[in-house]
């Protein structure tokens, strides 16, 4: 237990003198998430729209002039050819709609505020008809009006010189009932209800799980491996070998050395990510330490596993494409359930994965422990056979110094 301790200290004195590490291990993680915080957090951009030929349309107040420039059509075109427009609206009959065109996001903006707008466009054209509608039903009455003075008429005459056929025309329509009235149509109003999450939810709060785990694991793979590399470079981990320390007791040691540093990363980060950015977060802090810790021991016993293949830090960095690239699209930051079985069966091979479903779980979804418990275990079974296997595989990397 003693030359555990001893290990353990040693690796932790050695990143408390290397500030570059320490830098790397925790500011660099925070400014990457915030960068990513500011990209798919911020709110849509506005497209910069147009209209011409507005002058004798009545199709005009669809289109706001606080969304749509009111320009000429030779000033229009001149913009869109410089772009400093995304798209003018052209208001004579038909309506037509001209892009800029070479940005489909761009593209995508402007074109759903214009269907907005077509959406006002049709209800102008219905209060059109309605108010046509009326017009003619107003007139209809004003005929009806007429007929039923001149029944009246009628009706006076034949009470005075035919009262028995007036009688039996009465009591025909007495017989036949009149109409129901009808009902004007209910005004149906859409009730939206979520099951988890609001409409408040943006693109960052649903990635921020995901790239919790993906930051954590990376920078603790890189930092982690090139770590032990050295070890095995500058011969200390020959030295070590040679004396009367275990294998189990390096392994070991190097893991309680710099786990203490991945745990305050992992705070840190964590907490980060919940308070400073306030991402959405319905779930027990305590629940997201866990499974990030977690899936820190992972990253970094792998790194430990992956750094006897290499003999120096490029080789480490080689391994990035490998392990980390297709975990970042396997993880389920986008969606992989159109994916081949195969594919999907790689994605269940990567640590990643769990702790994308284990932190949605928690956070979005509010879940406890019965939540989370899977992903958690599989964490924790990843850890421990990546810790066996380096056990076992450190005797058979040879030293690389001279």
């Amino acid at each position: 237990m003693s030359n555990l301790s001893a290990m353990a200290r040693r690796i932790i004195r050695q990143i408390i003198r290397d500030k570059r590490t320490l830098a790397l291990l925790i500011i660099a993680p925070l400014l990457i998430l915030t960068l990513v915080w500011y990209i798919f957090g911020a709110k849509s951009a506005t497209p910069h729209l147009a209209v011409i030929n507005y002058e004798s349309s009545d199709l005009l107040p669809a289109f706001k002039s606080a969304d749509y420039e009111r320009m000429s059509a030779f000033e229009a075109r001149q913009q869109l050819a410089d772009k400093q427009i995304d798209a003018y609206v052209d208001l004579g009959n038909p309506v037509a709609v001209h892009l800029e065109g070479s940005d489909p996001q761009r593209n995508g903006l402007a074109m759903n505020k214009i269907q907005k707008s077509m959406q006002a466009v049709q209800q102008i054209q219905v209060n059109k008809m309605q108010t046509q509608l009326k017009n003619l039903i107003q007139s209809q009455q004003k005929a009806i009006q007429a007929q039923q003075k001149i029944m009246k008429q009628m009706t006076v005459i034949m009470q005075r010189y035919a009262p028995s056929a007036l009688a039996g025309l009465q009591l025909n329509a007495a017989k036949s009932g009149a109409p129901a009235g009808i009902q004007p149509p209910q005004k149906t109003e859409l009730d939206v209800s979520y099951l988890h999450g609001n409409s408040g939810l943006n693109t960052f709060d649903s990635f921020g799980p995901a790239m919790v785990g993906i930051f954590v694991f990376l920078f603790i793979f890189m930092i982690g491996g090139v770590s032990f590399l050295r070890e095995r470079t500058t011969g200390t981990l020959d030295r070590l070998m040679a004396s009367p320390i275990r294998n189990y007791q390096i392994i070991c040691g190097y893991m309680a050395g710099f786990g203490l540093f991945v745990i305050v990363q992992s705070f840190i980060l964590t907490c980060f990510i919940v308070y400073v950015l306030q991402i959405y977060n319905v779930g027990s802090i305590f629940d997201v330490l866990i499974i990030v810790f977690i899936l820190s021991f992972s990253a970094l016993s792998l790194s430990i596993l992956l750094s006897t293949f290499a003999s120096n830090e490029l080789q480490m960095f080689q391994f990035i494409p490998l392990v980390i690239v297709p975990q970042i699209f396997l993880s389920g930051l986008f969606p992989i359930d159109t994916l081949p079985g195969w594919v999907r069966a790689i994605g269940a091979l990567m640590p990643i994965h769990y702790s994308t479903d284990a932190l949605r779980n928690i956070m979005i979804r509010g879940t406890g422990f019965a939540g989370w418990w899977f992903d958690g275990a599989v964490l924790l079974l990843f850890s421990v056979v990546f810790i066996t296997i380096n056990i076992f595989a450190i005797r058979a990397s040879r030293p690389l110094a001279s």
